[in-house]
């Protein structure tokens, strides 16, 4: 198992078609649990957590000021 970038936990699979797409820029695999909790974030319009918070930072990071 590896590292989900996302809540940093070791609950990714190896192979990276069985994770999640991450909604936030489209490239990212993370753990299912996080996609989950990504869905739920957009669909119910509740607070962002402090691992959705971290992870944005991280891609914006990355990505630059591309990413909304």
């Amino acid at each position: 198992m590896k590292k989900c970038p996302r809540c940093l936990r070791l609950t990714m699979q190896n192979d990276k078609y069985l994770n999640s797409l991450s909604r936030r820029d489209n490239k990212t695999y993370i753990c299912n649990p996080c996609g989950d909790e990504e869905s739920h974030i957009d669909l119910r319009n509740i607070q962002p957590t402090a691992a959705e918070k971290r992870f944005v930072a991280l891609l914006k990071k990355k990505a630059g000021p591309n990413l909304p």
